[in-house]
């Protein structure tokens, strides 16, 4: 059995070999097309490489966002019917999920989407229900969302200016070992500009402004748009999911920028995965957790779920070999999937869902699906060696200053 398993591990490794050869080739033609010298991209420091171009990736999403009717979702009222209604930073659209502009003519002439300042504008109607509810949507709440989509158009509009500049400089950085960059970080140097401070000013200056936009467009939205009330869309979570990645991103640059953290304890963390086999039960819970961490953060453009951390319960689990947090991470995972499950037999059809939706509940109803498959390979990988591994670890371990001999929680 063990021959054929290293056979197939030969076979993998061979093809992923001739991948690598083909992709380096690819990229080295592409760069001698540009006259790049393929090893000053290897010069590049890579966490402000990253971080750069994530800078690019958040101009880009939130570009996206602006534009897009998905800001807010709510029930708007025109004579006693219910209609309802998707918002963007400045106008709305009416009708239901598979036809969103159906009932624009209602509210508006021609068909297209609305203004919120000509909604705004409207004349308030003086027709009740019996209980004094209004018959038409009061003009005050399409003004309040009007209000709300200028601050934040004019928050984000400004942001734009760290954001690029923080891309631009934060990729100066990187390549500060290129000899045409360096020149340009030195004269920076001259002029008594210390370019980690101005990346870390920027980066801060932009998390600041998405922090700012967020928390001004939820306190400014009405509280409903006539008929029940309204709740924030994918354009929103696309904001909320930006500032996700730039927190995480710029904390990582910032401790990088400054040695705020030690780095043998991630190149160690790294390089146990590195050197794990390619078809093991452990390889597999690594590639289970990383997917599972790429899903949570991509969740967080429908909805925040915090059992992301059991995530790193397990990962510290497979990293420092300790039961306690295993058994910490099954209790509370068996939790979590038994409120999952009751959360997935109250969903509705995704047929009535928006899109944004039907995008968040696909998302996480794969991360629910993934819990009990790294539960089992948690199983697997005991069985495969994890308890002889955490023994060798534990005789590293005994030599270190304050070690204690137990996996027990310090009192």
């Amino acid at each position: 059995m063990n021959e054929y398993v290293q056979k197939g591990q030969d076979a993998a490794k061979e093809q992923y070999d001739i991948a690598m050869s083909r992709a380096l080739a690819v990229r080295n033609t592409a760069l001698a097309k540009m006259n790049i010298d393929p090893t000053d991209i290897e010069k590049l420091n890579r966490v402000p490489m990253v971080a750069s171009f994530v800078g690019l990736f958040v101009n880009i999403l939130l570009l996206a966002a602006m534009s897009n009717f998905a800001w807010l979702e709510g029930t708007a009222i025109m004579n006693g019917q219910p209609y309802a209604v998707h918002l963007s930073l400045g106008a709305a659209i009416f009708g239901p999920t598979n036809d969103p502009s159906r009932d624009n003519s209602v509210f508006c002439e021609g068909g297209l989407p609305c203004s919120l300042k000509a909604l705004c504008s409207s004349s308030p109607s003086e027709e009740v229900f019996s209980n004094g509810m209004p018959k038409t949507t009061d003009p005050i709440d399409w003004c309040s969302a009007a209000s709300a989509g200028s601050v934040v158009q004019g928050l984000l509009g400004f942001g734009f200016i760290p954001a690029l500049a923080a891309t631009i400089v934060t990729f100066l950085y990187a390549g500060k070992e290129v000899s045409a960059i360096n020149t340009i970080l030195l004269k920076m140097e001259g002029m008594r500009i210390s370019i980690k401070h101005v990346i870390a000013g920027l980066w801060a200056a932009l998390w600041l402004f998405m922090f700012m936009a967020m928390t001004v467009y939820s306190a400014m939205v009405p509280d409903t748009l006539g008929w029940g009330t309204v709740h924030v869309e994918a354009s929103f979570g696309l904001l909320r999911f930006s500032f996700f990645l730039i927190s995480i991103l710029g904390g990582v640059l910032v401790s990088h920028l400054f040695e705020l953290w030690d780095t043998a304890n991630v190149t160690e963390a790294f390089m146990e995965f590195a050197d794990t086999e390619l078809l093991s039960w452990k390889k597999a819970l690594y590639l289970e957790l990383m997917m599972q961490m790429a899903l949570y953060l991509f969740l967080t453009i429908y909805m925040v779920d915090w059992s992301l951390l059991l995530v790193g319960i397990v990962g510290y689990y497979l990293d420092a070999k300790k039961q306690n947090f295993k058994l910490s991470y099954l209790v509370f995972i068996s939790i979590s999937i038994v409120l999952d499950i009751s959360r997935l037999a109250a969903l509705p059809t995704f047929e009535v869902m928006t899109p944004g939706e039907r995008f968040g509940n696909t998302i996480w109803t794969i991360i629910l699906f993934l819990k009990p498959v790294i539960v089992g390979t948690i199983y697997f990988y005991e069985k495969e060696g994890g308890e002889e591994e955490r023994q060798q670890y534990a005789s590293m371990e005994e030599g270190r200053p304050g070690y204690g001999g137990t996996d027990e929680i310090a009192e």
